[in-house]
């Protein structure tokens, strides 16, 4: 009698924990419409779809965490965090802020854990609840303050390498004259896409590691200038290519491909980041 009121009381936990949440996704699901909708229509947050199942296969790897038994205590700090999200929640609805209205799903998210499960769990999945950091569209106007320094931080240090290189090239502010040619750096090709892309994968990339904390922090900083030296890079390469054959073949094929291919070597940049900072600390 006893073991069937113990399956009982299990079973009626389970049920409890699905059913709430399935009606935190509920919750969310006008919010997911709109980041479908046009919240990810930034070219620089268009990668942003790709962060969920990110986020279910880190949660997959903790999923033990999400099959202990419901804490029956009262976990004031998830519930603080509960009513902050849902506030943020309101807030982000009311005043159209898209911005507001994603964000409050990290400490809803964090919230109802905590509060079903206890502390242990909360802690457990901080990562996967910020990861979803990612996915949420910053305003305008900071991705305006991000993308102008780092357009005109590319350009004028591609116009000195190629400068000291010896080809003729002059620059206007974010737009390079080459021979007969004229590049303009847009908004695209500032870097802004590639940082928050490493970020996003290089966060996961840390937290995989069996690595201190501070390791981990050194990784994370050294994905900024990484960014920033590859895009240079795509820059430089696309200058010279336009240079010696003409506009047609910098424009075409290359200016896609090239995105892609110094993607994966600022991820082997990364790779080799961490294995020098290994290396570091068992010389030391």
């Amino acid at each position: 009698m006893e073991l069937q009121t113990l399956n009982s009381r299990s079973v009626s936990v389970s049920r409890l924990t699905i059913f709430t949440y399935l009606a935190m996704v509920a919750l969310f699901v006008p919010t997911f419409y709109k980041l479908f909708t046009y919240g990810w229509k930034y070219a620089d947050y268009s990668h942003g779809p790709l962060i969920l199942p990110v986020f279910a296969w880190l949660i997959w790897r903790k999923r033990e965490v999400l099959r202990r038994p419901v804490d029956e205590r009262f976990n004031l700090p998830a519930f603080v965090l509960h009513l902050f999200g849902l506030s943020c929640y309101t807030i982000g609805s009311i005043f159209y802020s898209m911005v507001m209205e994603s964000f409050a799903i990290i400490p809803v998210f964090l919230g109802v854990t905590g509060f079903l499960f206890g502390r242990v769990a909360l802690r457990q999945l901080l990562f996967p609840a910020f990861f979803l950091i990612f996915l949420v569209p910053p305003p305008g106007f900071s991705i305006d303050m991000i993308t102008q320094p780092l357009q005109m931080m590319v350009t004028a240090a591609s116009a000195f390498v190629l400068k000291s290189s010896g080809y003729l090239i002059s620059r206007d502010g974010v737009i390079l004259h080459i021979g007969d040619y004229t590049i303009v750096v847009g908004e695209a090709c500032s870097g802004l896409r590639s940082l928050v892309s490493l970020m996003a994968v290089g966060s996961v990339y840390a937290y995989l590691q069996d690595i201190s904390n501070l390791r981990r922090g050194l990784l994370l900083l050294s994905i900024i200038p990484i960014a920033i030296v590859a895009n240079i890079i795509r820059l430089i390469a696309l200058a010279m290519i336009t240079y010696h054959f003409g506009d047609a073949a910098g424009q075409g094929f290359f200016h896609e491909f090239s995105g892609l291919v110094l993607f994966v070597i600022a991820l082997g940049c990364l790779v080799v980041v961490d294995v020098m900072l290994a290396r570091r600390r068992s010389v030391s």
